[in-house]
């Protein structure tokens, strides 16, 4: 079985030989360095290169389409306080055509193999207001400037439509995510009700278009997502990582509660430097959601530098097993 077929197959709870080996996140630089002083080889620097060295399944990823232009005044955030100040700084925004030169050439030739699977991340619509707000400043604008919120996310909507279809004119993407982190470990950082208001009617046309093409609509937001999942259903994402489990995040108890829900992540990465007993333990806690598919375990955020490279082969040696035991039947 390919990949591409794979990765299809798990996400929507069909049967398959094994599940992917995937990471979600690149690795911390600190990790790397690490990582090579123990043997990692030093010519390793393209996190794909470094996937394929460790066993894992090819992927490949633009990490945060960029939403600035060349000649965007530095830093960006609070450079937003009212709508004057948006209009000045909305130049500066949301580029023709984000992608480098050939990259997409490149996804597609490989995705045609099924050798890859392709996704992006574009910027959701509570953290664009809030790279242009600034953290504070944003969760006041609920309150002071809904009017400019709505102007932000209208063009962020307007862009993300306009990322998408320039990569459709050359290869379709797997799934597509939206980099949020409107959670901590107590939960988000807005209520239900700003939510419906403010964000999630932007959802609701980016993922219809998503739909259409079958495109996978996934939310990357760190902390405790409980609340949120049901809010985000609502708009048609059905799609979460990292589940971070330092939040208190149980996917055990998530899939009780949102049977559907499209997952990955979820392993504890902190564990991993206690060894294999201790990784064994933690893959037998999110084997019965392994087996129920939908779900693709990776580590709940990067490998810290806490990890020796040889426990992070334990952690793989390990991952390869239980991919293959949950489908198995065992």
């Amino acid at each position: 079985m390919d990949h591409n077929t794979r990765f299809h197959r798990i996400m929507n709870f069909q049967e398959v030989d094994r599940i992917p080996m995937m990471e979600y996140a690149p690795w911390w630089h600190l990790t790397l360095n690490r990582w090579r002083q123990e043997g990692l080889p030093s010519a390793l620097c393209d996190d794909a290169d470094i996937r394929r060295h460790l066993g894992l399944d090819p992927w490949c990823h633009w990490w945060h389409i960029p939403f600035q232009r060349p000649g965007c005044p530095q830093p960006i955030e609070g450079l937003v306080t009212d709508m004057d100040s948006y209009l000045k700084l909305r130049p500066f925004l949301f580029p023709d055509d984000p992608f480098p030169a050939g990259l997409l050439e490149k996804w597609r030739e490989a995705q045609s193999r099924g050798d890859l699977v392709v996704w992006f991340t574009l910027c959701g619509f509570f953290s664009m207001p809030r790279f242009l707000f600034g953290i504070e400043a944003h969760l006041f604008s609920f309150y002071d400037h809904p009017e400019v919120m709505h102007a932000i996310n209208a063009n962020t909507l307007a862009f993300n439509l306009r990322v998408l279809d320039r990569c459709l004119a050359v290869v379709k993407p797997d799934f597509v995510a939206f980099f949020e982190d409107m959670s901590y470990n107590l939960g988000p950082m807005c209520s239900e009700e700003q939510f419906k208001t403010h964000i999630a009617p932007w959802y609701r046309q980016m993922t219809q278009r998503l739909k259409e093409l079958d495109i996978i609509p996934f939310v990357d937001s760190d902390g405790k997502i409980d609340l949120m999942v049901p809010w985000f259903a609502e708009t048609g994402v059905d799609g979460f990582f990292p589940l971070e489990r330092q939040a208190g995040v149980d996917i055990v108890a998530y899939r009780k509660q949102f049977p559907r829900l499209r997952m990955m992540g979820a392993f504890d990465k902190l564990v991993v430097k206690h060894g294999e007993t201790a990784i064994r333990n933690e893959f037998e806690r999110i084997l019965p959601v392994m087996k129920q598919g939908g779900y693709i375990p990776c580590t709940d955020h990067q490998v810290p530098p806490e990890v020796s490279l040889e426990k992070y082969r334990v952690y793989l040696h390990l991952l390869d097993e239980y991919c293959k035991k949950a489908m198995s039947g065992a």
